[in-house]
């Protein structure tokens, strides 16, 4: 292979673009800057069927969260699909649509598919979809973001914004270990068989019991709250 044709082969592969599992072109994408940050919060949504993921971003006060949802099979005794969580962190948002993390960097985008019809979305290198060469970049597409779709349960605000005392100040000893144990079981947390939170938690239908350990998937906000809470009880 000649030099050129060399080197045309490697920055092609470089520079593959992916959306959907499909393909795409570097001119099917634009900037897109907003005229207030805010604008980027949302879900974006990663890839399809088992490789697919969402990208959960939003503000909330001082603090941005960036959370991936995504999921994995384990092979122990039978086979099962098991969610994992991923969170950003130290994000950056600069004026020219930049965005950086301690995890990944990419920047936001539109994306033109070959129907003419266009989204807001965001490109991240070296994305955490398995099958993705490296150097190579995904795009998400972005959706509107609603936490009661994310966060389940009774107090879901727990996950997305810092509680203040007064507002728990109000609540029984019972009805605060709900909420603070709420975040550990929206990850699936294994509680001990047959106690007082295995018992409750069950009894929800959105309940799934999968990990032992849920302690690397709480966001800035849950830690926050878990200690507050902590503090009352």
């Amino acid at each position: 292979m000649k030099p050129l044709l060399l080197l045309l082969f490697i920055s092609n592969f470089a520079c593959a673009q992916y959306w959907g599992g499909q393909e795409i072109k570097e001119t099917q994408l634009e900037s897109w800057i907003p005229k207030f940050v805010l604008k980027y919060a949302g879900s974006y949504h990663f890839g399809e069927s088992e490789s697919e993921s969402e990208l959960h971003l939003y503000f909330s006060g001082d603090v941005i969260i960036g959370q991936v949802h995504n999921a994995y099979w384990e092979e122990k005794k039978v086979l099962s699909r098991k969610r994992n969580f991923i969170n950003l962190t130290h994000i950056e948002i600069d004026k020219k649509g930049n965005f950086t993390s301690d995890q990944y960097h990419g920047k936001f985008v539109t994306f033109t598919n070959e129907s003419g019809e266009v989204y807001k979305a965001l490109k991240i290198d070296n994305p955490w979809t398995s099958w993705i060469e490296d150097s190579a970049y995904e795009i998400g597409t972005k959706t509107r973001l609603v936490f009661e779709n994310i966060y389940y349960g009774n107090y879901p605000k727990s996950s997305y914004r810092k509680l203040e005392p007064n507002e728990l100040k109000k609540m029984s000893k019972s009805e605060l270990a709900i909420m603070r144990n709420e975040i550990y079981a929206r990850y699936g947390y294994i509680f001990n068989k047959n106690g007082k939170m295995d018992q409750y938690f069950r009894k929800q239908d959105w309940y799934h019991a999968e990990h032992k350990n849920v302690d690397r998937f709480l966001n800035e906000i849950e830690i926050y709250n878990i200690q507050l809470i902590k503090s009352l009880e």
